[in-house]
């Protein structure tokens, strides 16, 4: 694609949002709620995406749409509180930590059954477990956050038939035992990876075919799943908490264009709008409508942006032109063609999660004469000779950041070439090893922790073939032991400390081009009520109810 000037481009962004503000023919919502003070159950809600679904296999689900959907499919043995975030039992009725904080004891609920009415026992978890950690069985992308368990690391390199570590007293205990102290460890058993299936079903149909129709333990099963259109869930009659859920379904309609999303929703099509339905000309549209305005949640979001370069690849295996293209990007007007939804950004962390410098030294910003500068340094005066690949997934943010960045980095000598590629497609070539240059992506919370940002995006070990979440293919050994010696770190003023300066570490490296955490921003039919919602996972809906049945809208009525 040709680069234009940030001024057309913005002008045209500019008129479009006049044009749509002008015309808007929805100012109101259609429908109000029947008025309930309570809890109700039933209805089915509608939600959408603009991208495809990956997985429903919750061993290899780590993208933002696959995890927001296997989250309802699926329990762990622990989760996290809603209003508090502690992490309390979930499928675990209990859990116990030995004084030496080695050895977890969790304690399963009585009569667990799949969604196929299978039993769950602990030595069917501990089966499940093993598969998620076996790279022979699946390729799971978050393995590197068990390798402390004993004899993990024995297990999945085929030296061990099974892992040490992890025993079974009775047939509802399960008791795992870690090498060191692990910090994250609980974070870790909360993650999607650890929700357990029913592995004899999977080795009879194979993993492709358990991905596309999943068995799980949580409060949804899966209806149907039309591959690029949506997928339907519906309540699980199964479920060990009756209470749970209140919903009869959630349809997710896929690959739909941001502007439809958006119309769709003010015909009331569908219930609820997440940020990726919020086009900028939609944004300012639904701002000036007053009506709209108690049904809009606005949150900082738990979430970092930026380029990926991948270190492998010259000329991008030189730290100075790394530098060149982080100081090379405005990111203040990048912040301004969202109308400022998106907050600048200078290093891994966003601002409230543990480990956040405001004053990071060196932090990435815009500053040209410092780029061109870099460029110099690392042996390139004039500039980077011919035209490098930058990959964005598909959809009009996307176009727009490319070519702000493509009037960006041609300034100080680098031309680039934007490769757009849906999703998935995205997914599997920015994670396989010396395919993509560089790539527009970004990383959001697994959970509350440093470790899960600079651990999982920069450590060494999570630099594999494919499926690497170490997507710039960075290394560094002084790096990796600093990490190492954090993640067991007991005291939390000194392991906080331990983050900061492996921040550092990284943005004097540059191999990413850090830009902007975003607010997320969202919007529900005054007849939806989300309930107490994770503060983990994204688009959770599994304490949402409708208030039905529908009236029309009247401004104040009860919600």
């Amino acid at each position: 694609m040709r680069s234009i000037p940030r001024r057309s481009a913005l002008a045209l962004c500019a008129a479009w949002m006049t044009f749509a503000a002008c015309k808007d023919p929805y100012p109101t919502p259609r429908f109000s709620g029947a008025g309930a003070t309570s809890e109700r159950r039933g209805g089915t809600l509608r939600v959408a995406f603009d991208t495809d679904l990956r997985t429903l296999d919750p061993a290899q689900a780590y993208d933002e749409l696959s995890t927001a959907v296997v989250h309802h499919l699926n329990d762990t043995l622990v989760d996290y509180e809603p209003n508090t975030g502690a992490i309390v039992p979930q499928l675990a009725e209990r859990y116990e930590l030995s004084t030496d904080q080695r050895t977890y004891t969790f304690v399963l609920r009585p009569n667990l059954v799949f969604s196929d009415g299978t039993p769950l026992d602990s030595r069917a978890f501990v089966r499940s477990f093993e598969r998620m950690l076996n790279p022979r069985k699946v390729p799971c992308p978050g393995t590197s956050f068990y390798h402390l368990i004993d004899g993990a690391d024995a297990f999945a390199e085929g030296n061990a038939q099974h892992i040490t570590g992890v025993t079974t007293p009775d047939a509802r205990t399960i008791v795992i035992r870690l090498s060191q102290p692990d910090q994250t460890f609980l974070n870790a058993m909360a993650m999607s990876f650890t929700s357990p299936v029913p592995v004899d079903y999977v080795e009879r149909v194979g993993n492709d075919e358990f991905a596309r129709n999943p068995i799980g333990i949580g409060p949804f099963v899966l209806e149907r799943w039309e591959m690029g259109s949506r997928v339907v869930i519906r309540r699980n009659p199964r479920y060990w908490n009756p209470q749970r859920p209140l919903l009869d379904k959630i349809v997710y309609e896929l690959s739909l264009a941001r502007h439809l999303q958006f119309m769709r929703f003010q015909r009331a099509d569908l219930d609820h709008a997440n940020d990726y339905a919020l086009t900028t000309a939609d944004y300012l549209s639904l701002n000036a409508q007053p009506a709209w305005a108690p049904y809009i949640h606005r949150a900082a979001e738990m979430a970092m942006y930026g380029v990926a370069i991948n270190c492998e690849l010259p000329p991008f295996d030189n730290a100075n032109v790394r530098r060149a293209i982080s100081f090379a990007i405005d990111r203040d007007a990048i912040a301004r063609s969202r109308n400022y939804r998106i907050r600048p950004l200078g290093g891994i962390y966003p601002p409230g999660l543990p480990g956040y410098d405001a004053h990071l030294p060196g932090a990435h910003e815009y500053d040209p004469e410092r780029a061109r500068r870099e460029l110099r340094e690392g042996g390139y005066p004039n500039g980077l000779p011919g035209e490098h690949e930058l990959w964005l997934t598909e959809g009009p943010g996307a176009a727009v950041y490319g070519q702000l960045f493509q009037a960006d980095l041609a300034r100080v000598g680098i031309r680039i070439r934007l490769k757009f590629a849906s999703f998935p497609v995205f997914l599997e070539m920015t994670q396989r090893r010396r395919a993509v240059a560089m790539s527009f992506t970004g990383w959001n919370m697994d959970f509350p922790d440093p470790s899960n940002f600079v651990d999982t995006l920069f450590h060494s070990r999570n630099a594999t073939e494919e499926h690497a979440q170490n997507q710039s293919f960075y290394r560094n050994p002084a790096l990796d032991a600093l990490l190492d010696r954090a993640r067991v770190e007991p005291d939390r003023a000194r392991r906080l400390s331990m983050y900061q300066e492996a921040e550092r570490i990284v943005v004097r490296d540059a191999p990413w081009a850090f830009m902007f955490a975003p607010q997320k921003i969202e919007v529900d039919q005054p007849y939806v009520h989300r309930g107490d919602h994770s503060p983990v996972y994204p688009h959770d809906l599994r304490n949402a109810w409708m208030d039905l049945p529908l009236r029309p809208f009247v401004a104040g009525a009860r919600r």
